[in-house]
């Protein structure tokens, strides 16, 4: 198996685990439904929606959360100020799922529907 399918395959395994558990943050309707092609649940799309109001859509339990943001230009300016946003209510952040899209050199969540066809 090379590199990228290898990384591939580990992204979309550690992502279908903790999204049992952790809500995954994500732009929009087209990356919900991308993600939920590959078993990801728990999924939480931004689009339309002040970012404060997200806090409510999130469980009084929960002390995580992933953010499954694009990496393009606009995508590090709404990562930032939802970590900050996130962050000052005490909820722990998760970015790392962003930096395997970077080692996998896809800009935009929704671009994974295109590996399901290659």
């Amino acid at each position: 198996m090379d590199n990228f399918h290898r990384l591939f395959n580990e992204f979309i395994t550690s992502l279908r685990r903790k999204s049992k558990s952790v809500p995954i943050i994500v732009e929009g309707k087209n990356d919900v439904a991308t993600l939920k092609r590959f078993g990801i649940k728990n999924i939480i799309p931004i689009s339309g929606k002040n970012y404060f109001d997200l806090l409510e859509e999130i469980s009084e339990n929960t002390t995580e959360v992933v953010l499954l943001i694009d990496v393009d230009k606009q995508g590090e300016k709404i990562f930032k100020t939802l970590k900050g946003i996130f962050e000052k209510q005490g909820l722990k952040v998760d970015g790392t799922f962003r930096e395997y899209l970077k080692k996998l050199k896809i800009e935009e969540v929704e671009q994974l529907k295109d590996l399901l066809f290659k």
